[in-house]
């Protein structure tokens, strides 16, 4: 019997044992593992949280990168660095019908399966009110699209949420 493969495609590095990624300036980068069993290829897409010191905005200095993910049903999301303060928290009424919510405290990564198609609307608890929110789309937005849009939320996250949906209208359009 073999083990599995794992293979890491990273853009940028990250300092061995880390669990929180300081950095200059914010970076559009996207870690992505691929474990492949004997009988399939499991895609595990990384979201790290990041405080950057040296930012601009509250935006820049509490966020998620990525901030966006496009996915196809059943890809894993690890969530990283969700220690100290931070959590990774679906927003209530920002995720498909027979989802389920999640929240993620104090744990240095964990995984989440997506299977549902739809919108889901993630923050972090305590920095949402600067802004950290992010948005993850798996198969069809349409599914809970106008709902997860409806939803309300503090004012900086109304802020974020807003580029995320413009983000997403765009790929939809170009889609059509």
């Amino acid at each position: 019997m073999s083990l599995p493969l794992v293979a890491l495609f990273s853009q940028t590095a990250l300092a061995a044992g880390s669990q929180l990624k300081v950095s200059p300036k914010p970076k559009q980068s996207q870690e992505k593992l691929a474990i492949a069993t004997p009988t399939e290829v499991i895609e595990i897409d990384v979201v790290n949280q990041i405080i950057d010191l040296n930012a601009n905005s509250s935006y820049e200095a509490f966020r998620f990168e990525p901030d966006y993910l496009s996915l196809k049903p059943g890809t894993v999301v690890r969530f990283k660095g969700s220690t100290g303060r931070h959590t990774v928290s679906s927003v209530r009424g920002m995720y498909p019908e027979g989802a389920r919510p999640f929240e993620i405290r104090g744990k240095p990564q964990m995984d989440v399966a997506f299977e549902k198609e739809g919108v889901y609307g993630i923050r972090c608890r305590v920095h949402g009110r600067h802004g950290m929110a992010m948005l993850i789309i798996v198969g069809d937005p349409k599914v809970n699209l106008d709902k997860a849009r409806s939803q309300k939320v503090g004012k900086k996250e109304a802020v974020k949420f807003k580029l995320l949906f413009e983000r997403l209208d765009k790929e939809i359009a170009a889609k059509s």
